[in-house]
């Protein structure tokens, strides 16, 4: 599965199952366009072995760069008592730090204690996390700045992407459940979201507005306001209730961060207050617009939004934005031909 990174000079949100800032070590505006340095101990790229609580085992990552900078950093470290993110490990650890910024240095970090134990969480439930962002282009820096409206935007980097593989064994007993509901006559969604109760994994990806997840489960990959038509919930595929903002409105600099108000009359935070609380993908591929209103679409004006597309466990849907399908039964308000027969 590939993890595309692109769009230089544009600015699209990463709104994909499973990267985010903290995964990346990172604050949320720390990719804002209006600064220029790196974060000190945040990452453009990372690699992490967690369990179900979160506490790593193994972690790999190359450091944030200023504007205008190539990769020139990066650390690693392993440690059998897992480690909080942003605290120092506790008891036995191996590590080392690169950085090439003034000549080739290596600096190793080894901790001696003894193992507790903690590591045996890895057998009931974890992940592995691949995540990376455009801030490796250079060290572009295109989110937004919290400025004009945008406070409350705030949603890392531009484009980006990340894969994940999860495993959740304990799932099984409440899948188990839902199998026995269905038998009886229940409601197929819950089947139709989590296929496999032990693990699952995915990946997708967000460049200049448009994006594309392939995924083995149900993960929101943004979360709005609630306030509009979409009300709780929506899929990413499905645009029926969906509050666009302007075309030019983006948080690639202030000028387009104030073109939300500007072209569409409300701030950035008004669209995203108006999005659904949680915008979910679903088992299978999906294709769809960037639902942030950070995001830059890249195509012509008349193509935004780009028509969607979706084929997985939970149906399939086409169409939306300059692709609106003729009225029928399966015709949405959005002109979406939707077939979802397990209605998730």
């Amino acid at each position: 599965m590939a993890l595309v990174i692109a769009g230089a000079g544009m600015a699209a949100a990463v709104s994909t199952g499973g990267y985010s800032p903290s995964q990346q070590d990172c604050a949320p505006n720390a990719d804002a366009s209006t600064t220029q340095t790196a974060q000190p101990g945040c990452h453009n790229f990372k690699v992490n072995v967690a369990d179900g609580s979160g506490r790593r085992y193994a972690q790999f990552g190359i450091g944030q760069e200023a504007q205008n900078e190539n990769p020139h950093s990066a650390d690693a470290s392993v440690t059998p008592n897992g480690q909080t993110p942003g605290q120092p490990a506790s008891g036995p650890s191996v590590g080392t730090s690169v950085e090439t910024a003034n000549g080739p240095s290596v600096t190793p970090a080894v901790h001696t204690g003894t193992p507790d134990g903690s590591a045996a969480s890895l057998l009931t439930g974890g992940q592995v996390y691949l995540g990376a962002d455009d801030n490796l282009d250079t060290g572009e820096h295109d989110g937004v700045d919290g400025q004009y409206g945008t406070q409350k935007s705030v949603n890392g980097p531009s484009d980006g992407g990340d894969i994940e593989v999860n495993w959740h064994p304990a799932q099984t007993t409440t899948w188990l459940a839902d199998l026995m509901v269905l038998a009886h006559g229940g409601s197929p969604a819950p089947i139709a979201e989590n296929p496999v109760p032990v693990a699952d994994a995915g990946g997708g990806s967000c460049a200049d507005g448009t994006c594309i997840g392939v995924y083995t489960a149900r993960r929101s990959i943004y979360q709005g306001g609630g306030a509009g038509p979409s009300g709780q919930s929506r899929d990413a595929y499905n645009y029926q209730g969906k509050t666009w903002d302007p075309y030019d409105c983006n948080s690639g600099d202030p000028k387009s961060e104030q073109a939300c108000i500007t072209e569409g009359g409300h701030s950035m935070d008004w669209y995203r207050q108006q999005e659904a609380h949680n915008v979910y993908v679903e088992p299978g591929v999906t294709v769809y617009e960037d639902p942030d209103p950070q995001a830059s679409p890249a195509g012509p004006k008349q193509l935004y939004p780009l028509p969607s597309a979706y084929a997985g466990t939970c149906g399939v849907a086409a169409g939306g934005g300059a692709a609106k399908a003729p009225g029928s039964p399966v015709t949405n308000g959005a002109g979406q031909v939707v077939v979802s027969p397990t209605k998730c």
